[in-house]
């Protein structure tokens, strides 16, 4: 079964993620933990805020849910523009800090600091992009969104979500690599 599955899942071994202007860019290696489109109501907040900013691009996707790429923190790097890096957290001392590319406004990953993953948006990456394989806390999507049965749609994060966080995080060694990139923001800034 593994090798069936390697087969039809292939390795992603490296992939680049860039902010709209180009001037920020990410590579990761290796496979994802996984992909999915999260519903969570910090979110879509945050999604909102971010796209109130002065020209940014699109964060949310049209049905209100965040796609993202989780990858091992060791696994990914910036390669140009961390001086444009900013976090923001939607409350102070907030465990979740969100961070965005200031040169255009682009949203680029969600940092759980307690973590050992990072949350790399899914519309930063240009080409390559894996295939979404769930949609998560979908109890707490925008009241009238119908969603597709073309992925699992689960309520709250299910038992796969964490049992392949666990698996990567045993990969790791229980290491929780700390990512430092962006500056201490208190919230997203509100548009007049």
């Amino acid at each position: 079964m593994g090798r069936e599955r390697a087969v039809k899942h292939p390795q992603h071994q490296q992939l680049s993620a860039t902010c709209r202007c180009g001037q920020v860019k990410f590579e990761t290696a290796g496979s994802p933990i996984l992909t999915g489109t999260c519903y969570c109501t910090s979110c879509q907040q945050a999604g909102r805020q971010f796209e109130e900013l002065p020209a940014a691009p699109p964060l949310l996707d049209p049905d209100g849910g965040t796609s993202m790429i989780l990858y091992r923190k060791d696994r990914v790097q910036c390669v140009t523009g961390q001086q444009y890096l900013e976090e923001y957290r939607l409350k102070p001392g907030s465990a979740t800090r969100r961070v965005v590319a200031t040169c255009c406004n682009s949203a680029m990953f969600l940092d759980f600091t307690k973590g050992h993953w990072l949350s790399m948006f899914r519309n930063r990456f240009a080409t390559g992009a894996p295939p979404l394989e769930m949609r998560v806390m979908t109890a707490e999507r925008r009241a009238g969104v119908v969603l597709a049965e073309d992925l699992p749609n689960y309520p709250r994060h299910s038992g796969k979500f964490m049992l392949k966080l666990i698996g990567s995080w045993i990969a790791m060694g229980f290491r929780r690599p700390e990512i430092s990139w962006g500056k201490t923001v208190q919230a997203p800034p509100r548009q007049p």
